[in-house]
């Protein structure tokens, strides 16, 4: 049956010092995974953040990976929340949040008698599923495909970048080499080998992401595999072993990853910045209203997610952090899902604007603060 939702970690005292794709040291043709970053040491100052000449206390980075230290959360360990391949020798257990989906090889009296009562019906050849079954996966299985890439990942929890009404109806799957070529509105993957190297109707997390790094752009592949590691659905490690059997040129397009960002829209706003040449700060502390974002060339900035900040709660929580960065005499600037993804281009010259016009005031507040 489907798996319960994954808890997510929450903040911690980190800060980010991700080298920018700009970075004229350049990244190397094969990055090693760093070691995990210390917690910030600045408790008492207004803000925790690093000044020009300073020594940079933040998590050791390398252009693959940056690491922050989460504090656990409730639930197994990463290595406990995997599914197991299988239930019994005759059928295969469902994939998590795909609904529940079931593989018999052979009919039985348990199967014949879920069918008959209307609890299972038949999806395709093989193939019973109930009524919560995710409609994609049984669209999937009709045509003898499997679910993979972003439609897999957005099923395993992990934040999936804003796609139109076109993307949105293209199904990505799979099907071992040799395959007759997909029907319409669906983009087929190669899968290594002649027979399906996975028992499930949806592909597994690391199958789904090593599908989505050949198959996305660099932005949203990246967005994918920072994601999985922000959630905790896989670690570090597992993700720099995806980036280590990738081709050269799939990691140069994807580029340096951190697990610091809490969405993807702070992901896209994040390299964008770093493309532009700016220094980055994430997870930046400020005495009193907590932890913001970002920081970057004296100005502070939140980026909504999705639902992060909406509501009337999160209206009043956003609104009391302002009046407490206020205090100390920076503003945040904050941008919405709908300005990151959908009016994207706008909100870029309005976030450079904003930098020219008053990063230098919040650089010299920064100093002061950090001085004091």
């Amino acid at each position: 049956m489907c798996a319960p939702p994954l808890p997510t970690a929450p903040r911690t005292p980190t800060r980010s010092a991700t080298p920018s794709r700009g970075n004229p040291a350049g990244r190397s043709p094969r990055p090693r995974l760093s070691s995990p970053g210390r917690p910030c040491p600045h408790p008492s100052p207004a803000c925790c953040s690093r000044s020009p000449g300073t020594a940079r206390s933040g998590p050791c980075t390398t252009p693959a990976i940056s690491c922050f230290p989460r504090q656990p959360g409730p639930g197994p360990a990463p290595s406990a929340r995997r599914r197991a391949p299988g239930t019994s020798p005759r059928r295969s257990s469902a994939s998590p949040r795909a609904g529940s989906c079931w593989r018999w090889d052979t009919p039985d009296s348990r199967l014949i008698r879920s069918v008959r009562s209307g609890r299972l019906r038949r999806v395709a050849r093989g193939w019973y599923g109930n009524a919560v079954a995710v409609p994609r996966a049984r669209r999937a299985l009709r045509h003898g495909y499997r679910l993979t890439c972003i439609d897999a990942a957005e099923l395993h929890g992990v934040w999936t970048p804003y796609r139109d009404e076109e993307e949105r109806h293209t199904l990505h799957v799979y099907r071992p080499n040799g395959s007759t070529a997909a029907p319409g509105r669906m983009l087929t993957h190669s899968s290594r080998g002649r027979s399906w190297t996975e028992p499930d109707a949806v592909a597994s997390l690391p199958l789904a992401l090593e599908h989505a790094m050949r198959c996305l752009s660099g932005e949203r592949a990246a967005i994918l595999l920072e994601s999985a590691m922000a959630r905790r659905l896989m670690v570090p490690a597992e993700v720099q072993r995806l980036l280590d059997d990738a081709p050269a040129a799939v990691r140069s397009r994807i580029g340096s990853l951190s697990t610091a960002s809490d969405s993807g829209s702070e992901t896209r706003v994040v390299r964008w910045l770093r493309r532009r040449g700016f220094q980055v700060e994430q997870q930046v502390f400020v005495d009193g209203a907590g932890y913001v974002d970002l920081y970057v060339g004296g100005v502070l900035m939140e980026i909504d997610g999705r639902d992060g900040h909406s509501g009337p709660d999160a209206f009043a929580k956003d609104r009391r952090r302002d009046l407490r960065t206020g205090r100390h005499g920076l503003q945040i600037l904050r941008l919405s899902y709908e300005q990151v993804w959908l009016t994207w281009e706008d909100t870029q010259d309005a976030v450079l604007e904003t930098i020219a016009e008053v990063g230098a005031f919040g650089r010299r507040k920064m100093e002061r603060l950090l001085a004091s």
